[in-house]
């Protein structure tokens, strides 16, 4: 039975080892934290329950797909309850927008805000469908291997019929007139650490999945389907192995392979000094961060510190968490304020990384679906705030007050007057903390490489070392990419590739 090491407990790394336990590998977890979630994480404190990571599930049928590879059924085993809406907008004038997945909710929303808007909101998705097939198709499920798998005539042509090429927001603008639906609809790059005055409009697919296959949100939260993969791992034979931190991949020259003429990828050291061996290495940690602290730099011709300093990273988020003593029942459970220069916004998060004069914000009130995430009578609100990355040099110590006064302010402004009385606990989360705790290179919070062209499909960093033989990669360091689905994906491709290598 072959043995394989995982590098961290992600939900990459949990899909990757109930998949290949499942097709008979001898699988260990190793990870820092006191638990398992990497990104996807949970904060347990005086009676309030909180997702620390993502907090809805998007393309639900990729959590359908794992479970099903390894004989379970996701359904009979966690509770989903699907949004309705999906989102309310906030914008800077103190009026809303509410974001049905139902059509016909939605157009009469966006008719409010522009007359005519409801008929090219059906244009826009119809475009956003050939999109999120051209992806699904050509792009996001499958392995690269060499440069002629991605470069096909008829694949740009279809990347030219769909305007697949273009920058995201001057393609939303040609549907909508106002600022405000222009925002509404290009939020969405967000979500792989791009801004969408540079994303390709290819990322118009997240709001089409978004508004086609709806958003799901699992009872207890998101980190319920962590717990839930953990239980299976226990009952399969996984080990999973928490505050058990990893300091180096350990590589062989002399049992590297004949044929390759490559080192070879042997096992690891822990932080404690105790060295685990292992046919198979698959790192679950930021793939920038495995290269340059876990691989010695010998190993690293393809991936040596000067061209990791070239790569384009993700932004970062300042997050608050909130425990309220009452409750509010006319907020939604998903919501975004939109600040009135957006452009000035994305330029200081993406550009000059600089903290945002007006910033944005994500604002998730899960209490109003679940109400066992607090105590009787209390809820709890999660505030994510887009913010530069840690190459803008900002001093989250002085800057961290800083954004929390400023969200509570607009807060009060556009969902209650007096919610800072109520507030009974109280976290925050900068981006310093995103690299203290995750290893996450430059405080990254999506996920570390950004979407850019050169940084996706066949020019993302492989799922298999070049320069190292037995060393592979699972989650949005590799392909496919950011978000949950994609790293989701990121396990069954790998699957796919270990099982053709041997099996």
């Amino acid at each position: 039975m072959k043995r394989v090491i995982i590098v961290g407990a992600g939900l990459g790394g949990l899909a990757a080892a109930l998949r290949l336990r499942h097709r008979g590998f001898n699988v260990t977890v190793l990870e820092k934290l006191p638990r398992p979630g990497g990104r996807s994480n949970l904060i347990e404190e005086n009676g309030f329950r909180l997702d620390t990571g993502p907090t809805l599930i998007v393309m639900k049928e990729m959590f359908d797909a794992t479970y099903r590879a390894i004989g379970l059924d996701i359904d009979q085993r966690l509770e989903f309850r699907l949004l309705d809406p999906n989102y309310r907008m906030y914008f800077h004038d103190g009026t809303s927008l509410d974001v049905y997945g139902d059509m016909a909710r939605l157009s009469a929303e966006v008719e409010k805000v522009e007359a005519g808007a409801a008929a090219r909101l059906f244009q826009f998705l119809g475009e956003g469908a050939k999109k999120y097939e051209l992806a699904m198709d050509d792009f996001v499920m499958r392995n690269y291997d060499h440069i002629t798998d991605l470069v096909k005539p008829a694949l740009g042509v279809r990347m030219l019929r769909t305007g697949a090429h273009e920058k995201l927001y001057k393609q939303v603008s040609r549907f909508f007139r106002t600022d405000k639906l222009r925002k509404v609809f290009s939020f969405h790059s967000l979500f792989v650490g791009l801004s969408p005055f540079d994303a390709l409009a290819m990322y118009s697919l997240i709001t089409y999945a978004d508004l086609a296959q709806g958003m799901h949100y699992p009872i207890g939260g998101v980190y319920s389907i962590i717990e839930d993969m953990v239980q299976i791992a226990e009952e399969t034979g996984v080990q999973v192995r928490t505050r058990a931190a990893v300091t180096e991949i350990l590589v062989d020259d002399v049992t590297g392979s004949a044929k390759s003429g490559r080192p070879r990828a042997v096992g690891v050291r822990l932080e404690s000094g105790e060295e685990l061996r292992a046919d198979i290495v698959i790192s679950n940690a930021d793939l920038p961060y495995t290269y340059r602290k876990l691989v010695p730099a010998r190993y690293r011709r393809h991936y040596p510190d000067s061209r990791l300093d070239r790569m384009e990273y993700s932004c970062s988020g300042y997050m608050l968490y909130l425990g309220l003593d009452r409750l509010y029942p006319h907020m939604r459970h998903q919501a975004l304020y939109f600040s009135r220069d957006y452009r000035a916004n994305f330029d200081a998060i993406f550009r000059t990384k600089t903290l945002p004069v007006d910033p944005s914000f994500h604002i998730n009130y899960p209490s109003v679906t679940d109400p066992s995430l607090a105590p009787p009578g209390h809820s709890v609100l999660y505030i994510l705030v887009p913010m530069p990355n840690l190459q803008g040099k900002i001093d989250w110590q002085q800057a961290g007050p800083i954004v929390r006064e400023q969200v509570l302010a607009k807060l009060e402004q556009i969902v209650a007057p007096d919610i800072r009385k109520h507030i009974v606990w109280e976290r925050d989360y900068a981006p310093s903390d995103w690299e203290r705790d995750l290893n996450a290179v430059e405080g990254t919070a999506f996920g570390s490489l950004s979407q850019g062209f050169f940084q996706s499909t066949y020019f993302r960093p492989h799922n298999k070392a070049r320069d190292i033989d037995g060393l592979y990669f699972v989650g949005q360091g590799t392909y496919p990419g950011i978000g949950t689905p994609m790293v989701l994906i990121s396990a069954r491709l790998l699957e796919e590739r270990l099982v053709q290598e041997w099996l």
